[in-house]
């Protein structure tokens, strides 16, 4: 119980981080943040710039409580705990990217099912919403604004998420409950529920629970965030190069991906995660004979 408590606690001190920074920068009360509505944040938003607003809020609700946990409640076991080391096979990276691509066919399968969950209208009016800033985020005029949008989509998202989500909320549950696959999957669910885009909830699930196993796997948190980079990264350089049809770009439907296709996808999936299994296996025999 004390470990749902502090995860708890973690997540509240995100929230009233990015509240507090809104009303920083926007000079609003906190009555006026409460009763804001979409078109009152758009405002806001342009007001500061979209850019900018993106940043200081990754740094200020993930990065920045993700760092202050891990310094007060492990600081003297950080690199162990957080499992900042790079891993010992080089094969972790490439297996696990393999793994990531590959589940593709999958994970569009999943969004597909995620449109018939029940929803409520104000959830699917928030998904809309989002989806038509996300549109906007992902205009790029310029190879610098291209490496800028990497840079606050992919690049620190990937290790502000990573840590908060992997290393701190997926490892409390771990020391907690003793099982990873329950581990893994609360957290997966944690981290697709925390970004509040309900129409995406399944596929950022499947992604989470990608994330949750190669870093268990790997003992590196550095293989999840390259994964979460990649994931994010792609999505940033189609955008760049389809900029033409950005407003018309959607993921496709999984009906028009043929199901040999998804088959070759699943069996490929529990092909790489056996291969991952046995090098998580090397792994620790290393580590006892290291240790011994």
């Amino acid at each position: 119980m004390k470990t749902f408590f502090r995860i708890f606690g973690l997540i509240i001190i995100s929230q009233v981080l990015a509240s507090g920074f809104v009303i920083f920068i926007s000079g609003l009360s906190i009555k006026q943040i409460s009763s804001m509505n979409q078109i009152d944040i758009k405002a806001m938003i342009d007001s500061l710039g979209l850019m900018p607003y993106l940043f200081y809020t990754q740094l200020v609700s993930v990065l920045l409580p993700a760092l202050l946990y891990l310094l007060i409640t492990h600081y003297k076991e950080l690199v162990d705990w957080a499992n900042l080391k790079l891993p010992n096979n080089n094969h972790f990276f490439m297996y696990s990217i393999m793994l990531l691509l590959l589940s593709y066919p999958l994970i569009q399968l999943s969004a597909d099912l995620n449109k018939y969950m029940p929803f409520a209208d104000f959830l699917s009016e928030e998904g809309k919403y989002i989806e038509g800033l996300m549109k906007q985020i992902l205009i790029m005029n310029s190879p610098t604004d291209f490496l800028l949008k990497l840079l606050i989509i992919a690049l620190l998202p990937a290790i502000g998420e990573e840590l908060f989500f992997r290393a701190i909320i997926q490892n409390e549950l771990l020391s907690s409950i003793g099982k990873k696959d329950v581990a893994i999957i609360l957290t997966a669910i944690i981290f697709s529920a925390f970004h509040l885009q309900f129409d995406g909830f399944l596929p950022r699930f499947f992604l989470g629970l990608i994330l949750g196993y190669v870093y268990y796997w790997s003992g590196s948190i550095w293989v999840s965030i390259s994964l979460h980079f990649i994931n994010n990264g792609m999505l940033v350089f189609s955008a760049y190069m389809l900029q033409d049809k950005i407003e018309d770009m959607s993921p496709p439907d999984s009906h028009t991906i043929p199901m040999y296709i998804i088959l070759m996808s699943l069996v490929a999936v529990f092909v790489l995660r056996k291969k991952l299994i046995e090098l998580r296996s090397e792994r620790k025999e290393n580590e006892f004979v290291n240790n011994d």
